[in-house]
């Protein structure tokens, strides 16, 4: 399901880039940077937030702090893609703990899943519940992460 499309000017989009650098900017450094006042900048800010365009706002950890470092994509194949089933699956994975980032996608696999486990003991553990919980899930191939290159869950934005 598509959400309705916002109408974004060149300052929204000038904003958007600026939040995903830093959402600890304050809205007078914002403001600053765009060209308008504090009160406008807020305004912008706080509609764009209002209209699902800026779903949130996180604090990206560095890996070696956390308590699950060990990254592993799933490749996940279906046996069905029956709706209600499928929708149910997508709900399992969008609520898991350990789902980092998840995605529909083309071609043999249906969908790619980043989960972030402690171990290979924790592995198996969430993949059998996954498997559980969604019979609709035929096979799902894992790929462990070696080396995390590069974070950057950034949408550049024309700012012409």
């Amino acid at each position: 399901m598509s959400s309705p499309r916002v109408s974004l000017d060149r300052i929204d989009r000038k904003l958007l880039n600026l939040l995903q650098q830093s959402s600890m900017a304050t809205f007078q450094q914002l403001a600053d940077k765009v060209g308008i006042s504090q009160p406008a900048c807020h305004r912008r800010v706080r509609r764009l937030r209002a209209l699902g365009v800026i779903l949130g706002d996180i604090s990206i950890v560095n890996q070696t702090y956390a308590e699950r470092r060990m990254a592993v994509w799933i490749e996940i194949s279906l046996s069905s893609h029956q709706l209600n089933v499928f929708n149910e699956l997508l709900e399992v994975l969008r609520t898991s703990p350990y789902v980092s980032c998840c995605d529909v996608i083309t071609g043999d696999t249906d969908i790619l899943a980043c989960i972030n486990v402690a171990d290979m003991d924790e592995f198996r553990e969430v993949t059998r519940e996954f498997m559980r919980r969604c019979p609709i899930i035929k096979t799902y191939r894992s790929i462990t992460v070696a080396q995390r290159v590069k974070l950057n869950p950034l949408s550049l934005f024309d700012e012409n």
